[in-house]
């Protein structure tokens, strides 16, 4: 008697122990699958940093060449990077720093801190941000608020999300930020009269002290009285714009010897106003407030998403005179791709059962190998929950391609004991004698199922990622099926197995059997034919499997796509935002009834606190989230029909977001799946190839919405400062800066504090045109008043958008969405071919980034890993036949496994992933 025939036998003995052991498994698997972590993909954690350096308004190719390569140089000391991207912007310039996937990001991060923190020293750097690049930090649901009818009041429509919305969401389990954008801020405007200014003598730098001076709450000491200590404060904080007005900027003298005194109602007009936009945000149609809902760091996203939703509902009752919209929830993608992954598991569990049913014909052995699925399933999600495992598209679909196994060790063991009964056997000897003479057979074949992953533990990257959670699934889950064959199928077999088999069902066994055994001997007998038409089978499935080509993973096509609208650099923000209302009114006419909301954020949108934004957004940019109904077209066949319309638009590029990769969206890029990069060092060459590779992607079927990211950017005007006569007059650089900001944008000195609300005091001059600019007078250090015409120049020129550099090379991109009807892997090869006809002068290079880099770095480890998957169940085979020819016996059919795969992808055209 063997060891496994000693177990099933005590398994047989105590049948009511293993059982309610079994129950007991199965209880703590199904509370540990109400506490797993519900995501769309598993935890991938970009090996990303994001640094941020920002510079008063310096254009973007200054900011390049001050701060780009000097960046690249100190990070140069940091381990373990293996790209640098940046990007310059007007006043900002974004690096992406790209670690190896076995880094420590921790530590990383803090290196790279370390390497660009000197920066942060520089008088003329603003600000330096580092941050951990994380997917997960983009929202998870948006709204937007808005008011029903008429011309709400903005500024305060954004005071009700501020006080009252934004903090009754952030209240919420699992939620960490509610980001508010659009709506109207208040400001006390304080317009100068520059000519009056001029009259009396009076300086921008003395009216800025004097506001400053005359806005503080003193504390003056304490002062007691009998046995009390009281503290004495002076209260002269600005309270209303009329504190403004009556402040005393200046004593001037008059004629007669007396001083009057100047106040601030004497050279300016001051009054509580909108504070001038650079972005706004229209919900329906309708200008309103967005709201974008971030989860806490491992926050169950469908969960999150169930409460948000509930608590919105209560709001929208308490806000009677404002309307609260659903614009986009992840968790929706996420609970669909789940349900579908749910609803194939359980049909094939059910098709399994049907199958055994039929060919046993026997209720209670049905039953002993029914109850090895759900037991299990349930204890491999135990131990996904101690394995810091979630709940997800790959471990879900781990455990469907694990569903199917998981009856073939019951089976293998009904089966035996089955036979044993035939021949006689009681229930309880049958039982443990059957699962004995198998146990070896079955051990060996999941312990051969098992191996296969065992090379991730050598593979590095996002293919180690991306398979970790369905080798850790299938492989627990197996083996959990093991124990149960082994345990539970032998007890369960003593109370549910037949106590003696019918004769007509032997014969019927029999009668299965000989029909196979004829038929096994009849291809026997045609050895050669069998082996020769096998191969070409096989080698027709494996030709038919390469022209699918290749991809990590499907695109989502969720029932929402975003459009990014580039009007013409320069344009204002009410410029974009009539675009953007013509735009929505296009997608209103032709989806009807199909378009459930929009969200436009138009404008330059306010940095975020949790992460560095990678996208240029300026006035002349707009993004519009569209929300489409299930009962109408998916996201990306909506798209597809209105880009033609869109097209139309004049001195307006239009850039489509559909159906994002899942692993660009895990990896925290959402640019379109088709990316060339053309590197080099001087702008006029890559300029025009990238005009070039743009024309000939244009020219391809496969490919639409083709956008090259080297176009020009914003008109500058340059103030050009006369060094030599500045330092003749004693003009100083800060003077000069103080007086073009108050001219231009205004210059906030102070607050006035209105309750729980504190408003900015803006400083401006009353200037509109490039010779006002030139007219204002300041008075120097030293008494004398000077025009800014006398020491500065101005020149128009044509400003740069955006400089890309990556790896110490200029680049530009051209990108591109995949057309309707076509694939990643054809529009690679359509790129491909059509890159090879482009002959490229020295110092210049082009090549696919993106998802198809990754693609292929993934692609060639996985080859690696399949390799010593190979050696490795050969190993295992060896090791249980004491064999080395019968191994490579079993080994010869699994070419034949690629005919079934061929079967499957190559007349739907998907994929190999």
């Amino acid at each position: 008697m063997n060891s496994a025939e000693s177990a099933a036998r005590l398994a047989t003995q105590r049948p009511v122990a293993v059982t309610v052991m079994a129950f007991a498994i199965a209880l703590v698997g199904w509370l540990a699958y109400q506490q797993l972590p519900v995501d769309l993909l598993p935890d991938l954690q970009s090996p990303t940093v994001a640094i941020s350096i920002r510079s008063g308004d310096r254009p973007p190719t200054e900011m390049e060449r001050i701060y780009g390569e000097q960046l690249e140089q100190r990070l140069f000391t940091v381990r373990g990077i293996r790209e640098i991207s940046q990007v310059g912007r007007t006043g900002k310039l974004v690096a992406t720093v790209v670690f190896d996937w076995d880094t420590n990001l921790d530590l990383g991060v803090v290196d790279v801190q370390k390497a660009v923190g000197p920066m942060a020293s520089d008088p003329a750097v603003d600000e330096v941000l580092v941050r951990r690049f994380d997917p997960r930090q983009a929202p998870v649901l948006m709204f937007g608020l808005s008011a029903p009818s008429g011309q709400p009041d903005l500024s305060e429509l954004r005071r009700l999300a501020r006080r009252q919305v934004a903090p009754g969401l952030e209240q919420l389990p699992g939620v960490a930020e509610v980001r508010i954008t659009g709506g109207r801020e208040k400001e006390v405007r304080v317009l100068l009269d520059r000519y009056r200014m001029e009259a009396y003598g009076i300086t921008l730098a003395a009216i800025e002290g004097r506001l400053i001076d005359e806005n503080v709450d003193i504390s003056a000491g304490t002062l007691e009285e009998g046995a009390e200590v009281l503290l004495v404060r002076s209260v002269s904080r600005f309270r209303t714009p009329d504190d403004v007005r009556r402040v005393i900027v200046a004593y001037v003298s008059r004629s007669d010897g007396t001083r009057q005194a100047i106040r601030g109602s004497d050279i300016a007009t001051v009054a509580l106003v909108d504070r001038e936009i650079d972005h706004l945000v229209r919900v329906n149609s309708i200008e309103g407030v967005g709201l974008a809902v971030y989860k806490e760091a491992g926050a169950n996203t469908v969960e999150v998403s169930r409460t948000v939703r509930d608590a919105v509902v209560g709001l929208a009752q308490d806000l009677p005179n404002v309307i609260l919209t659903e614009v986009s929830d992840d968790a929706s993608l996420v609970v669909a791709a789940l349900a579908d992954l749910q609803t194939a598991a359980g049909v094939g569990i059910l098709l399994a059962i049907v199958v055994l049913a039929l060919f046993l014909r026997s209720i209670g052995a049905t039953l002993v190998v029914s109850a090895a699925v759900p037991v299990s399933i349930l204890a491999a999600l135990f131990l996904m929950r101690f394995g810091s495992q979630s709940l997800n598209v790959i471990t879900l679909g781990g455990l469907a391609l694990g569903a199917g196994m998981l009856v073939d060790n019951a089976i293998v063991v009904v089966e035996s004991i089955y036979r044993r009964l035939t021949e006689g056997d009681t229930r309880s000897e049958a039982a443990a004698t059957g699962t004995g003479q198998v146990a070896g057979a079955i051990t060996a074949s999941t312990l051969t199922t098992c191996v296969v992953f065992l090379p991730v533990l050598f593979v590095e990257g996002l293919a180690a990622r991306l398979i970790e959670g369905i080798a850790f699934t299938v492989v627990a889950s197996l083996l959990a099926s093991l124990a149960v064959a082994m345990f539970l199928i032998p007890a369960l077999a003593r109370w549910f197995m037949p106590e003696t088999i019918a004769a007509e069902r032997i014969d019927s066994g029999l009668q299965i059997r000989k029909g196979f055994g004829h038929f096994s001997r009849r291809l026997l007998a045609r050895p050669v034919t069998v082996v020769f038409s096998s191969i070409v089978i096989a080698g027709v499935s494996c030709w038919q499997l390469l022209g699918l080509g290749t991809e990590l993973l499907p695109s989502a096509d969720p029932r929402q796509f975003s459009i990014r609208i580039v009007g013409p650099p320069g344009q204002r923000v009410e410029s974009t935002a009539r675009v953007v209302e013509g735009v929505e009114s296009l997608i209103n006419q032709f989806g009807e009834d199909s378009v459930e909301a929009i969200l436009s954020e138009v404008g330059r949108l306010p940095e975020d606190s949790r992460m560095v934004r990678t996208e240029l957004t300026e006035e002349h940019t707009s993004r519009l989230t569209v929300r489409v109904a299930e009962s109408g077209p998916t996201g990306r066949q909506f798209a597809a029909q209105l880009e033609p319309i869109l097209e139309r638009l004049e001195s307006t590029d239009v850039d489509w977001e559909v159906g994002s990769s899942a692993v660009a969206s895990a990896l925290g890029t959402s640019g379109p799946p088709v990316a060339v990069e053309i590197s080099g060092q001087a702008l006029v060459d890559l300029r025009r190839y990238a005009d070039i590779v743009k024309t000939k992607l244009a020219g391809l079927s496969e490919l639409w919405n083709v956008r090259s990211s080297f176009e020009g950017g914003p008109p500058e005007l340059r103030i050009e400062l006369d060094r030599a006569m500045a330092d003749g007059l004693g003009v100083d650089l800060a003077t000069i800066s103080r007086v073009l900001q108050a001219s231009l944008d205004g210059r906030d000195v102070t607050m006035l504090s209105t309750g729980d609300e504190e408003r900015p005091v803006t400083l401006r001059l009353g200037t509109t045109s490039r010779d006002d600019i030139g007219s204002v007078i300041f008075q120097t250090s030293s008494g004398r008043k000077v025009a800014i015409s006398e020491v500065a120049r101005f020149v128009e020129v044509e400003g740069a958008r955006e400089i890309f550099r990556q790896d110490q090379r200029r680049t530009a991109l051209v990108t591109a969405q995949i057309a309707d009807g076509s694939n990643h892997p054809n529009a690679v090869r359509a790129v491909n071919d059509a890159l090879a006809d482009i002959s490229l002068p020295a110092g210049l290079q082009i090549r696919l980034r993106g998802e198809e880099a990754e693609r292929a770095l993934t692609f060639a480890e996985l080859q690696l890993a399949a390799v010593l998957a190979l050696v490795l169940v050969f190993m295992v085979l060896a090791g249980s036949f004491e064999s080395l020819i019968h191994p490579l016996t079993v080994l010869a059919a699994i070419p034949l496994g690629l005919i079934g795969v061929a079967v499957a992808l190559v007349p739907t055209g998907q994929p190999v992933g």
